[in-house]
């Protein structure tokens, strides 16, 4: 092998590793606490591997206390997940709509489109019991980003699942990231 093809081959192992070395960087940690929530509800969260996200340190705000908050790079997108296990109530739809009347404008020139999923497509995309998300816009005391959307997740004996999502153009990413959160496949 001449010295100009092992030194290409040598260069190309080089990239690669260093590639595979700063994906793995690059790939989201997320909090132990969020970690914790996630088992204990018995759900699964899929981390985005294209694009790059970081953690925003957003506990709480005055609407909702978060388990971890994620903001793109480029700051065009945001998504906030609140876990709870412990939510014993039958009741998710009363929960979504309380919560979706706290953060979205509500004003007659502003529309709040509301999607439910059927018991089967719930079962199918979150492995839920009762699943909808919402389309709206954001008060500006919730967030400076000018559209949302409240996916809400709900499985009997594993817990309520909140997602908003936050971003100001309509693109493909709200429609990806809003599976990035789901319960496990009974058993």
């Amino acid at each position: 092998m001449s010295t100009q093809i092992r030194r290409t081959v040598l260069f190309l192992i080089c990239l690669v590793m260093t590639e595979m070395s700063l994906a793995q960087r690059d790939q989201i940690i997320y909090t132990r606490s969020f970690a914790l929530e996630l088992e204990a509800a018995g759900a699964d969260f899929i981390s985005p591997v294209e694009g790059f996200y970081k953690i925003k340190m957003l506990k709480a705000d005055r609407h909702l206390e978060y388990d971890l908050v994620l903001r793109s790079e480029d700051k065009a997108f945001e998504m906030r997940f609140d876990v709870k296990p412990d939510y014993q109530l039958a009741v998710p739809h009363i929960h979504c709509f309380n919560l979706l009347n706290s953060i979205a404008v509500n004003e007659e020139h502003f529309d709040i489109e509301l999607n439910l999923f059927s018991p089967e497509e719930s079962q199918k995309r979150y492995h839920a019991d009762w699943s909808a998300y919402a389309d709206f816009v954001p008060k500006r005391r919730f967030s400076d980003f000018h559209y949302g959307r409240l996916v809400t997740i709900y499985r009997e004996d594993r817990g309520l699942i909140h997602q908003i999502l936050l971003f100001n153009e309509h693109n493909r990413e709200k429609d990806l990231r809003m599976h990035t959160i789901s319960f496990k496949e009974a058993h």
